[in-house]
């Protein structure tokens, strides 16, 4: 395809004065600053209506792109890597992506390189060994509040819970998966003095991670991905596991979120999801396609000068995913907010599509619908603490999810005791042998003269006329070695990290 080329398959002009139907950015008053609201303020089916399929944005000063907004658009940018790469490094030499993005940030060889072991670890996790990790890890969460008839079902259930599943997952004791869901709490708040360290020990997490994986590997996911044959490096391991929890965390947690907010508020989809006319599968892409954990992702560069959905690309620009003008628009869409006109319908974009599709869809189906369900069985008599209209959302454009979500239920049992608190981990032990010591010599240790003596005079008298003694060969075996020497180890990444959050904590 040449320089000009529509992406749609029609022909362009090269010439911008020959282009008539490209909409100036000029003419809808500019580039849409996205830098300067939150993606709750944003009219996104207005903005499509405005704008069409595509939408000149500002993403940051001076950093100007483009917002995919219509649904065929945002499908063929995800599919079409022709035309559409996910390598930033054509726009940025340093590889950075303006916005955040969601996938492994390469193209073809490399990137299936980089993408087949996460797909075959994960794919050694079925719905059998998930959905055990999850129920422990859920009932343990709902059984330190359930004696108080009241929660933050973000704060204390749907945001911790992905990092205790996780982590566990990785192959590490759950007092690391407590660990980790502090520091994500500490990464998602507004307040950069306790963000920025808690990226910092992310990093160490999992870079403590798969450096003792290598030397302890086990029956979980770090494991199998370091032992794949497509031998990883420990930075190419690092990224793919902070990929695996960036992409599985968040999106999970207020996914989970935003599935318990429609049951609360909405009557009608909460009896149809208890009476089972809304089956949990249906419900997690009902919720999905209208009110996705997902507004917006970077994730595209044009590859070439072309036209497309009207507008002129230049080459190298960044495309942003749109996913929320995507799921409401109606050439796509029909039935609105109506549950019974979205049951089956799974062609929304959250998961991604193309050769960059979410590899971790059934995990992230399983997680969220076992949630939603110990959450609705345990936690009786669930209505929400404020009005639906006070509750905040995050302040953010690439995430659509709640601050919080109070609910007030009947209180059952006896009041938690760190219910929620995992069992500390057992100090790892290295041992040592010790050399072996020469046998002891000298007439002390002689056995003959040494009985001879116990039998009195006499006998050590007579024992000078009898023939000495054959000498017994030293003793051998493992009874008689120096026995093997305790030392503790010198802490290792994980061990250093862990205890010094214990301090902060």
């Amino acid at each position: 395809m040449h320089q000009g080329t529509d992406a749609t398959g029609q022909d362009g002009d090269d010439d911008p004065r020959g282009a008539a139907p490209a909409r100036c950015p000029v003419r809808h008053g500019g580039p849409l600053p996205l830098h300067e609201g939150t993606g709750a303020d944003v009219p996104w089916t207005r903005l499509r209506d405005t704008y069409g399929g595509l939408a000149p944005v500002e993403i940051s000063p001076g950093v100007s792109g483009w917002l995919v907004l219509g649904y065929k658009e945002n499908l063929q940018v995800l599919r079409d890597q022709t035309y559409f790469s996910a390598d930033p490094r054509p726009w940025s030499p340093a590889g950075r992506a303006p916005a955040r993005s969601g996938a492994v940030t390469r193209d073809g060889d490399e990137h299936q390189r980089l993408r087949v072991p996460i797909v075959d670890a994960l794919a050694q996790v079925g719905t059998a060994q998930l959905v055990p990790v999850v129920e422990r890890a859920a009932v343990r969460l709902v059984g330190a509040v359930s004696a108080e008839g009241r929660a933050d079902l973000i704060g204390q259930f749907a945001a911790p819970l992905p990092a205790l599943v996780l982590n566990e997952l990785f192959g590490l004791p759950d007092s690391y998966g407590r660990l980790l869901a502090d520091l994500t709490d500490r990464l998602w708040s507004a307040d950069p003095e306790r963000a920025e360290p808690a990226a910092l020990a992310i990093r160490d997490y999992f870079t403590g991670l798969v450096a003792r994986k290598r030397t302890e590997p086990g029956q979980d996911i770090t494991s199998r991905l370091l032992a794949h044959p497509h031998t990883l490096t420990d930075d190419e391991a690092v990224e793919a596991l902070s990929l695996l929890w960036e992409t599985g965390h968040e999106p999970s947690t207020h996914l989970i979120g935003n599935s318990l907010l429609r049951l609360l508020e909405d009557p009608a989809v909460w009896t149809a999801y208890l009476g089972g006319t809304l089956t949990p599968e249906d419900f997690v892409d009902y919720v999905m396609w209208t009110d996705s954990p997902i507004r917006m992702l970077a994730g595209r560069y044009s590859t070439m000068d072309i036209r497309f959905s009207g507008a002129r690309i230049r080459q190298g620009e960044p495309m942003l995913f749109g996913f929320s003008a995507a799921h409401d628009d109606q050439s796509a869409v029909r039935g609105g907010d109506d549950p019974s006109a979205l049951i089956g319908n799974r062609s929304h974009l959250a998961w991604g599509a193309g050769a960059h599709r979410c590899p971790a869809t059934s995990f992230s189906r399983e997680l969220v619908r076992t949630a939603i369900d110990i959450a609705v069985d345990r936690l009786r008599g669930m209505v929400l603490a404020v009005e639906a209209g006070d509750l905040r959302r995050r302040d953010s454009m690439a995430v659509n999810g709640l601050q919080e979500l109070p609910v007030w239920f009947t209180a059952t049992g006896e009041k938690a005791q760190q219910a929620a608190e995992p069992a500390q981990e057992a100090p790892r032990t290295r041992w040592v042998r010790r050399k072996r010591k020469p046998p002891s010599q000298g007439a002390r240790y002689q056995a003959p003269l040494a009985r001879a003596a116990e039998e009195g005079p006499a006998a050590v008298r007579g024992s000078r006329t009898q023939p000495a003694a054959k000498k017994a060969p030293p003793a051998v075996g493992a009874r008689y070695q120096a026995p093997f020497a305790r030392e503790e180890p010198e802490p290792d990444t994980l061990e250093r990290l862990l205890s010094t959050w214990r301090g902060r904590a």
